[in-house]
This record gives C-alpha cells, structure tokens and sequence, in this order.
C-alpha cells in the first residue's frame, strides 16, 4: 500500500486538508477540537509527511498537535509551494488547490528539508523578543525620518515618539540580556558567537534564534539559509551577474550590522573589504561577501562547540 502525502491549508478559522490517495479535501475548525478530530482521522492513513505553509503564526497550534501525535511534519515558505505549483502547471488558486499542491509536495518535494520540530520555551521567548526589538527599531527610523523634515507643528509629537520607542527598546535589550544570562545553553553560545569581533551580544542573541541550524550545516547549506549565496544566472555562452535572494531576514539584518562593524574593527574582515573594494567590487557587494565569510566562520565555531573541535581554513575572529 503507498504511503499517503497529506498538505494542509491553513486559515485563521479553519483548516483545508488534502491526502494524495483521494481527490476530495476536507476543512476542519483550527482549534483544539478540530486538531484532535484531524489527528484521528489522519491515524486511518498510512501517512508519509504531512506539509503546512507558514501563515503568520496560525500555523502553530498545528504543528504542535500533529508533532505532538507522532507525525513527520514539514514546514515551507509560501513562495516555494507557489513555485511548486507552477512546476506542476497548476496556475489556479484556492484553499483546496493549495492543500492538495502541499499533499503533493509531501511525496515528492521534502525528502530533504528538516522535520519541524518544537523549540524549547526559553528560545521560543527569546526569538520573540529579539523580532519585537527589531519591530520597534523599524518604527523608530520611520519617525526619525519623518523628523527630519517635519513641519515645526508636529516635531514634538515625533520626538516624543522616538524618545518612547527608544526606552522600549533598551528595556527590551535589557529583558534579551537577562534571559540569555539565566540559561546556561543560552549563554554558552551566544558567548561563542560573540568572540568573534563585531559580532555584539545583542546580535549574537539574534543570530542564535534566527539560525537554530548553526553548526549543523555545511558552508554552502548555511549560506543559501541566511540568503547570501551568491546565485547564478547562466544560460548557453552568457554569464550573468550573481544576485542573492530569499533567506531569513532577521539572521540577514543582524549578520549586516556585524560585517559592517567587522569590516571596520575586524582585522580579517577589514582586508577583505578593502581587496574586494580594490579590484572593483562595489561596496554593498564587497559586504555581502564579508556576511558570507562572516557567517561560515560563525558556523564553524558553532560546530566546533557542539561536536568538539574540527579543523578550519576560516579565521575572522
């Protein structure tokens, strides 16, 4: 008997469910009451994965439930099913649709992605806590640019704005600190991601939830993850310019920030810049390079600290 691919559609009220053995979809509520019912009627299949797109967070509950009952879950991006679906030549789109092109994707599109798996509550906090700092900086710089060129009537609306958004974020940074000093796990990374110069504390802590993979990977897989590979774009006798895309923006943020302090304080990552620089690389270009660099050598300490020491061609510390 083949083994079942099962994609879920996912709603803030509901969700669409699809199985490669039968053509029909089924919606059940997204609540407690409705997961339970899905992971009973999902023990009649012999299910192989079961793929969900990531929502916005009302994806959650599922995979909680359905990891918690035992199945091999996987998580993708909404631009990947999309691509998929265009593979197949499915042009079309509605919740069903989308179900059966994710049941589909559990059969013949994951075998190499990671399961999804929970994070422990102390990680879990810390990633939320370092995504709202960033929110709040966001929302900061929007109103320090409106400043500048604010009309006398609305400055001291502005400046008070800014002024609170900036006391949130230093609470935050203050709350970020303390939870990373009370976990012993916690602290012992993020003080290994933070030896290497440039790299701060605050970014040390975004790196570690944004990249839970550090370490586990190889170079290439690390660089493609974050979204600084390098892309090609050939075809025939033409070589087209390399471009980056996609990845994790907040691990992409923070690994910014660190190879622009380390292209000035780091010794490594500073000649590297100015070589790049040098024979003709434009300046963002030459960045990025030092981002790549930058965080194969962060993945290497990673590993180095979780499976024991290795040998390394990459020193930026």
């Amino acid at each position: 008997m083949a083994r079942a691919g099962v994609g879920i559609d996912v709603a803030k009220e509901w969700l669409d469910v699809a199985s490669t053995e039968t053509p029909a979809t089924w919606r059940v509520p997204n609540t407690a009451e409705g997961l339970s019912a899905l992971v009973t009627q999902l023990g009649d299949l012999d299910v192989h994965r079961v793929v969900l797109e990531a929502s916005g967070g009302y994806e959650t509950r599922a995979l909680e439930r359905l990891h918690r009952a035992g199945f091999a879950v996987v998580l993708v991006q909404p631009i990947r099913a999309r691509h998929f679906a265009r593979a197949l030549g499915q042009s079309a789109k509605t919740d069903a649709i989308d179900a059966h092109v994710l049941a589909r994707m559990a059969l013949l599109a994951v075998e190499d992605t990671p399961r999804w798996e929970p994070v422990a509550d102390q990680v879990a906090d810390l990633k939320a806590l370092v995504a709202r700092r960033q929110q709040l900086l966001t929302l900061r710089d929007g109103e320090q640019k409106r400043l500048r060129f604010a009309r006398a009537i609305v400055r001291p609306d502005l400046e008070r704005t800014v002024a609170a958004l900036t006391a949130q974020v230093a609470e935050l940074e203050q709350r970020i600190d303390v939870l990373v000093a009370g976990n012993h796990r916690l602290a012992e990374e993020v003080h290994v991601l933070e030896s290497v110069r440039g790299v701060g504390r605050l970014t040390a802590a975004a790196l570690r939830v944004a990249i839970p993979e550090l370490g586990t990977l190889t170079r290439q897989q690390v660089a493609a993850l974050v979204g600084v590979a390098p892309m090609n774009r050939d075809s025939g006798s033409k070589t087209g310019r390399r471009y980056i895309c996609g990845g994790r923006a907040i691990a992409r943020q923070a690994l910014y920030m660190a190879a622009l302090a380390g292209a000035r304080w780091n010794a490594v990552l500073r000649a590297r810049y100015a070589h790049l620089v040098a024979t003709g690389k434009k300046p963002k270009v030459a960045l990025v390079a030092c981002m790549r660099k930058l965080l194969i050598h962060l993945n290497s300490l990673m590993r180095q600290h979780r499976f024991g020491p290795t040998p390394t061609p990459i020193r930026v510390s």
